[in-house]
């Protein structure tokens, strides 16, 4: 469900406890979320569908480089003291009134507009004289302007009841109600009918208490007990927000993440496969030296027949002895003309001499960046995905413009399995790979898919000599099942000894040669 405007009224009573306090720093996780970073805590805002507003006492992970809204605040709002926080009515509209001493040491007072509507959402940072300086989303509608130097109005319909302003029930369920959504709506009418009117508003202000309960087979929050269902109740608003958002907020800065990286992946491989087909053209185009070569020879020795520019020449190919035709540039003359084949054929020989290398490197980088892509779409945790945008900056995909600064290393752990006594570990993404087939005995069985990208596999053989079957073919199931044949019903799966499979010198990560091995068809599994 939404967030409605009475969740956001104790969610705002709560962060009232910022009050007083100075805004040490500002922060974008992604695109729709702001962070405040305050003297004791954090405030984040989420500006997508649920939107919300949530006083947080630990730091998220944050991204290296500021994104360009938070840069803007952080010039104008950065030691900002707060002043209040305040919500317009019951709406899902609110402000923070802000204190601060500019560059100029004048004393400067603003609002940072917070209207957390779903798709809608958007904040905003107003002047004195209440003028727009600038707003994460822009636009102009025809009721408003968001652009800077507008003036801002609120998105706000004081017409809507608010009942915390009533002295008594007067309206009834087919009334607009300000800060309801439907449910809530729903629920509120349930308990005034249990109970009444003035009950409900003095149990919602004498606390700050948030409820989760299950209703049609879907999680919910109130902000006021659900008087027909059981529920788990939270002292504080953000806590059962916390509990009741966890998975959905992980798995938006996971899919987030994941969609920029992919989209990084996705470029490079466009390009470098563009690269290579013009690569195979040049190769083609080596490929007809021995015929521009037995051309310019023969041109050379009839030349004294030919004195005329012309289209083309017949002569006689003293190999064969058949007739051949040499096309030529009727705008030069047949010397010319010659002096361009032998041109021609010394400028591919030059080119010949590189581009076999050239197609070697591009072909491999093609192969990296499958393999990349597929770390990708297989990762199944924030940790892992960071580990990836690392190697991705290491490997310069991802430009870092503060490059003095040290960035936290991000470690998470492969994969690991138990079967019939024997460890198995699959790498999670390239680093993983490079660090469990580093790390891996030399007796140590290594699996990986053939010829396509997948995750490496090993078997800890504890230095057996032998490996039962079934256990090959379970960590070959794993190794089909983390690669991209996975939906396949069955894959070659190569396997060997760890000592028969060596990293070539400059080889991208997760990028290995080995010998020695055998295969075997297997059907992919999933280990759960």
């Amino acid at each position: 469900m939404p967030i409605d405007g009475l969740l956001l009224n104790k969610l705002i009573r709560e962060a009232k406890k910022f009050e007083g306090q100075k805004i040490r720093n500002i922060y974008q996780p992604v695109n729709d979320e702001v962070l405040l970073q305050l003297q004791n805590g954090f405030l984040l805002f989420v500006l997508k569908n649920p939107s919300y507003i949530i006083s947080l006492e630990t730091k998220p992970n944050m991204p290296d480089t500021p994104q360009n809204f938070s840069m803007f605040l952080r010039k104008r709002i950065k030691n900002a003291k707060i002043m209040k926080i305040e919500q317009l009515g019951l709406d899902r509209v609110g402000y923070i009134e802000l204190s601060v001493i500019d560059e100029t040491f004048e004393m400067r007072n603003y609002k940072l507009y917070f209207e957390l509507m779903g798709r809608n959402s958007n904040i905003l940072l107003v002047d004195e004289n209440n003028k727009i300086l600038d707003a994460l989303k822009k636009g102009i509608t025809p009721s408003r302007s968001i652009m800077p130097g507008a003036e801002y109005i609120p998105f706000y319909k004081e017409e809507y009841i608010n009942i915390l302003k009533h002295d008594k029930i007067d309206f009834d369920i087919d009334r607009q109600l300000m800060g309801f959504s439907k449910l809530s709506k729903k629920f509120f009418f349930e308990y005034i009918e249990k109970y009444d009117y003035i009950s409900f508003v003095s149990e919602f202000m004498d606390n700050l208490n948030v409820y989760t309960f299950d209703y049609e087979n879907k999680k919910e929050i109130l902000a006021f007990r659900p008087v027909n269902y059981e529920y788990n109740e939270f002292k504080s608003p953000s806590e059962g927000l916390l509990n009741f958002f966890e998975k959905q907020s992980i798995n938006s800065r996971f899919s987030e993440l994941k969609r920029r990286l992919e989209k990084i992946v996705i470029k490079e491989i466009e390009k470098y496969e563009k690269l290579h087909k013009k690569l195979k053209l040049e190769e083609k185009e080596i490929q007809k030296i021995p015929e521009l070569e037995k051309q310019g020879r023969l041109l050379q020795a009839y030349l004294y027949m030919f004195n005329q520019k012309t289209d083309f020449v017949e002569v006689e190919d003293w190999e064969t002895g058949e007739k051949m035709r040499i096309k030529l540039n009727p705008l030069k003359t047949p010397n010319e003309n010659l002096q361009t084949i032998f041109k021609k054929v010394h400028k591919l020989k030059s080119k010949e001499i590189h581009l076999k290398e050239r197609l070697k490197i591009t072909s491999e980088m093609i192969d990296y960046l499958y393999q990349l892509w597929q770390s990708i779409e297989m990762a199944e945790d924030i940790e892992t995905l960071m580990e990836i945008r690392e190697e991705m900056i290491q490997e310069r995909f991802i430009n870092e413009n503060n490059k003095k600064k040290k960035r936290k290393k991000i470690i998470s752990k492969p994969l690991e399995f138990n079967y019939n006594g024997f460890k198995i570990l699959v790498g999670k993404n390239n680093i993983q790979n490079d660090q469990i087939t580093r790390e891996a005995d030399k007796e140590d069985i290594w699996l990986h898919v053939q010829g396509i990208p997948g995750a490496h596999v090993i078997i800890k053989t504890e230095r057996k000599k032998d490996i039962p079957q079934e256990v090959i073919e379970y960590a070959a199931s794993l190794a089909a099942y983390y690669s991209k044949g996975r939906m396949s019903s069955k894959v070659s799966v190569d396997y060997t000894q760890k000592k028969h499979v060596w990293k070539p010198k400059g080889a991208k990560p997760g990028m290995v040669l080995y010998k020695n091995f055998k295969t075997i068809y297997i059907e992919p599994k999933s280990p759960s």
